[in-house]
């Protein structure tokens, strides 16, 4: 006994076959081919597609057959983003002018192309954090720069010197009062 198995499509929108056969629906129940085509193609771009082509070939609207392409966003036509990253869809639609031939295209936003450049935004906020440490750290090496000259000292130093006993000067320390009170208290 033959089993089959269903399995939901996660997003339909961007699958290029169920998309094609939803214009061709549409065309046979006597849609302007034209307002079709830009409603499925809106529909595509809006669910997040890279880009999206849809042709329709056949006798449209006259006895002549021609071809409409209706685009949008980029396509990848040749090389390898073209062969893994585009779904194509194919449905016909059978009139009484003739069978309308529809393809559709669907480039997807998550394939990786060659042109492409990915930052990644943790190792960059890390080198920039560095970059800005070690510049305002020079920056305030600079500003707070301690120059030692060696000069003569003038008449009116030498006068302020002189003036100022030893004793009158204290000591400066890194300790802090209460700590100096509990060594004194001790």
């Amino acid at each position: 006994m033959p089993q089959i198995e269903v399995e939901e499509v996660p997003n339909p929108d961007l699958n290029a076959q169920i998309m094609a056969e939803r214009l061709a629906y549409s065309l046979d129940r006597g849609r302007h081919y034209r307002r079709a085509g830009y409603y499925i193609l809106r529909k595509i771009m809006d669910s997040g597609a890279k880009g999206t082509e849809i042709i329709v070939s056949g006798k449209v609207t006259s006895q002549r057959a021609r071809t409409t392409v209706f685009r949008a966003g980029t396509m990848k036509k040749s090389g390898h983003p073209a062969q893994e990253g585009v779904d194509r869809g194919v449905a016909q639609c059978i009139q009484k002018s003739g069978t309308l031939g529809i393809i559709v295209k669907i480039m997807h936003a998550d394939i990786r192309m060659g042109d492409t450049v990915k930052i990644n935004d943790e190792a960059l906020a890390k080198v920039q954090a560095k970059k800005i440490s070690e510049l305002t750290k020079t920056k305030l090496e600079k500003d707070y720069e301690v120059s030692e000259e060696e000069r003569e000292l003038t008449e009116v130093e030498k006068m302020l010197f002189d003036e100022v006993e030893e004793e009158d000067v204290s000591e400066i320390s890194l300790e802090s009062e209460k700590e100096l009170d509990e060594e004194t208290k001790e």
